[in-house]
């Protein structure tokens, strides 16, 4: 599997990743998941377009 990046409000991030682990359960006897978050103040909204946008200007 690839990771999947998400970004937005904490509450709503965690649906996704609960709606992503049920998914994968209903076909699937047993789950497993590792979650990697980084919060940092300040850059809260935003920071994978502007990772996108830094990596086409050094293109």
């Amino acid at each position: 599997m690839y990771p999947a990046n998400h970004e937005g409000e904490w509450d709503e991030v965690m649906a996704v990743v609960k709606q992503a682990v049920f998914k994968v359960a209903e076909t699937s006897p047993r789950v497993g998941l590792v979650l990697k978050a980084d919060l940092r103040a300040g850059h809260d909204a935003g920071e994978m377009e502007a990772k996108v946008r830094r990596l086409e200007q050094h293109l």
